[in-house]
């Protein structure tokens, strides 16, 4: 005995040194109507030496499966697996086994593997399905799932379900299942899972059952007991059934073409219209039942409606609002009255402010610029229903206690008039008029302009061009008339800047009144100057807000700029209560320097200095001059405007010939008068 144990020693050695255990078939899963299986193993095989599996299907080889180059994938493969295994035999019962082989040739055989019979009986003259399945074991372990899972296909469907539409206890071997199709072929299938390898489970799954089912007895209508709306504005069908067990609903419509379906409610006996605007449309609806076999009913006896409630309008001088509504169609029991029910806590709370047999209410006392909700809600004789409109939000916001106006700036433009910028409610609060109100000295105001109300428009201009903004300072307020024609939303005073300027030397020294009544105060002012030789105007300084305010600008340095030297102030707000700032622009002023001209007698074209003759003009406005040049003989051979730009010397490109010429300047002076000066200047070679 010792011997032979030496000898199958000795051989194993010789082989290749290694044993497999022969694989273990875990289950089976059928499907795709039996079409494909998935067959599940485990082995402790040596996966080193793994070359192939093969899979038998009732002794038929129907697939294979290799080994990879990856020690992982092949460990894998060889331990534990699952394979899919498409066009199996048919056949109502299939017992599989898998042959592993390894890389000397030898053969494993798995243990064989059947799967689980399952028998279908029809009850109750085919309206019931009774079924019966095997246990995969006869002691399912704890690797075993609880519960059988119970997979249904209708004959319509073209395979089975991804999920159980029951389950049982893993003990119960049964199930009674009730017709949900009328004459049709129900197929059902049983699966359990067992658990197996690292985190792996497959599913045992019998063989497919099937039964002829039929039922074709047509459910009673139901009862449509109200077409109301929600409180989230939906139309919603409250309706209860007359037999048991219906699957669902058919929801139809009615417009000119007749009775048209129009949805299908499952399970439940209410039904909220995706498509219809609560709000503005009324729809007439009847629905029918149909049962668990797709039978229907009979469409109910009346059509309803639901109620569209409308505001016509609100007065914020009388605090009152007008609704109407759609009148309710073929109530049961007929209408009794309606109800108006008012909420003012955002629906928490519900009051009814009304009850009218009409469809139109005025509902008065409403207090201002209070969050308002409304519904009616239609009652029938015996108050043993009711149903409800849509909702409406409202509120009376033209409150004169809340209408402003607020005077953003008043700015002069291009020193041709003031324009007064003003923000009011209006975008929220409508009113019939704004007024624009002008005085000089701050106390005695007299009404300079009106506009009427743009609806929604919060800002509205002024201009006034009457203004002398050159010598005084104008104080501006606005007022608004409210829609009850009351005059409110009286404005901050604002005026205009009144810039002053004076010569002093060459600086030129500017004063102004600082700016008044701004809700975010002023920040600080820029001085804006332009001067002869720029079109634009440019910042020259900053200063802060003061009562009084002072800017010396010097000058000196811009003698080549012409005489005139203009001014104007912009003011710079904080960020303000309305979170923006705004700007204000004062008048404009004009400084004029002196202006002084020094001819030099004599130039040299080609020499390093000196070769331009240029009179040296500070101060001297481009308005107005000229230099020409002329020989002796009179004939003019330079021309220019540009009191900066000179004489080279040249006659058509070419250094004219050394010789006395003659000049001759024309300018002005500040206040316009013109001026002339002649001489000659000698050109040296």
């Amino acid at each position: 005995m010792k011997k032979t144990a030496f000898i199958i020693l000795w051989m194993s050695l010789l082989l290749g040194c290694h044993a497999w255990e022969p694989p273990k078939m875990q289950c089976l899963k059928l499907m795709n109507n039996n079409q494909r299986m998935k067959m599940a193993w485990s082995s402790t095989g040596d996966c080193i030496h793994f070359k192939a599996y093969y899979f038998y299907i009732n002794n038929i080889l129907c697939d294979s499966l290799f080994g990879y180059s990856s020690a992982t994938q092949n460990f894998t493969l060889c331990d534990y697996g699952s394979k899919d295994i498409d066009n199996i035999p048919s056949s109502s019962d299939y017992f599989c086994y898998i042959v592993a082989v390894d890389s000397n040739g030898n053969h494993y055989h798995s243990d064989t593997i059947r799967s689980i019979s399952i028998t279908v009986t029809p009850l109750s003259n085919n309206t019931m399905a009774f079924i019966e399945w095997e246990s995969p074991t006869i002691t399912l372990d704890a690797g075993w799932g609880s519960t059988f899972d119970i997979y249904k296909k209708r004959g319509f469907e073209a395979d089975f379900p991804q999920t159980p539409f029951a389950s049982v206890p893993n003990t119960q071997l049964h199930y009674t299942d009730t017709s949900d199709v009328c004459d049709n072929i129900i197929s059902y299938q049983v699966s359990i899972y067992n658990n197996y390898g690292v985190n792996e489970r497959c599913p045992f799954m019998t063989t497919i059952g099937s039964v002829h089912l039929v039922d074709s007895t047509s459910p009673s209508p139901p009862v449509l007991d109200s077409v109301t709306v929600t409180p989230t504005n939906e139309v919603m069908l409250g309706f209860h059934e007359t037999d048991p067990y219906m699957m669902g609903y058919i929801i139809y419509y009615i417009n000119p073409n007749g009775t048209i379906p129009f949805d299908t409610v499952y399970g439940q006996t209410f039904w909220i219209d995706p498509v219809i605007d609560p709000t503005y449309d009324a729809r007439y609806y009847r629905i029918a039942a149909m049962d668990s076999c797709g039978n229907v009913s009979p469409l109910t006896n009346n059509q309803q409606c639901n109620m569209g409630l409308q505001m016509q309008g609100t007065d914020a001088c009388l605090k009152t609002a007008s609704f109407h509504w759609t009148t309710y169609a073929n109530l049961f029991n007929d209408i009794h009255h309606f109800e108006v029910l008012l909420s003012s806590d955002n629906g928490q709370n519900w009051n009814v402010v009304g009850s009218t047999t009409e469809t139109s209410y005025m509902i008065e006392g409403l207090d201002l610029n209070q969050d308002y909700i409304v519904f009616v809600r239609v009652v029938n004789n015996g108050a043993t229903v009711t149903a409800s409109s849509n909702r409406i939000s409202f509120a009376i916001t033209a409150d004169e206690a809340q209408d402003f106006t607020y005077i953003r700036s008043v700015s002069v433009i291009d020193n041709n008039y003031v324009r007064i910028r003003v923000l009011t409610s209006g975008d929220s609060l409508p009113f019939q008029s704004i007024t624009l109100q002008r005085s000089e000295n701050g106390t005695d105001f007299e009404n300079l302009a009106t506009k009427s109300y743009l609806p929604g428009e919060s800002n509205y201009t002024f201009n006034d061009s009457t203004a002398d903004f050159n010598r005084k300072q104008y104080h501006y307020r606005t007022f608004v008339l409210n829609s009850c024609g009351a005059e409110v939303g009286q404005s901050n005073v604002s005026h205009n800047l009144l810039l002053h300027a004076e010569n002093n030397a060459q600086n030129n020294v500017l004063s102004w009144h600082g700016y008044d009544n701004w809700d975010g105060e002023v920040a600080h002012y820029f001085v804006m100057r332009k001067v002869e030789t720029e079109e634009l105007f440019n910042t020259v300084g900053m200063t802060p807000a003061l009562p009084m305010n002072n800017y010396s600008d010097d000058i000196s340095s811009l003698y080549e700029s012409g005489s005139k030297f203009t001014y104007y102030i912009e003011a710079q707000e904080n960020t303000n209560q309305f979170g923006f700032e705004e700007t204000s622009i004062s008048n404009q002023v004009t400084v004029v320097q002196p202006p002084t001209l020094y001819v030099p007698n004599a130039f040299r074209p080609l020499g390093a200095n000196n070769n331009v003759f240029r009179p040296l003009n500070s101060f001297v406005s481009l308005d107005g001059y000229r230099l020409s040049i002329f020989t002796r003989s009179g004939e003019c051979i330079f021309l220019t405007t540009n009191p900066q730009e000179g004489w080279d010397g040249r006659i058509n490109g070419i250094i004219a010939p050394m010789n006395v010429y003659v000049w001759y300047i024309e300018y002005k002076l500040p206040d316009g008068t013109p001026m002339e000066r002649t001489g000659t200047v000698t050109l040296v070679k």
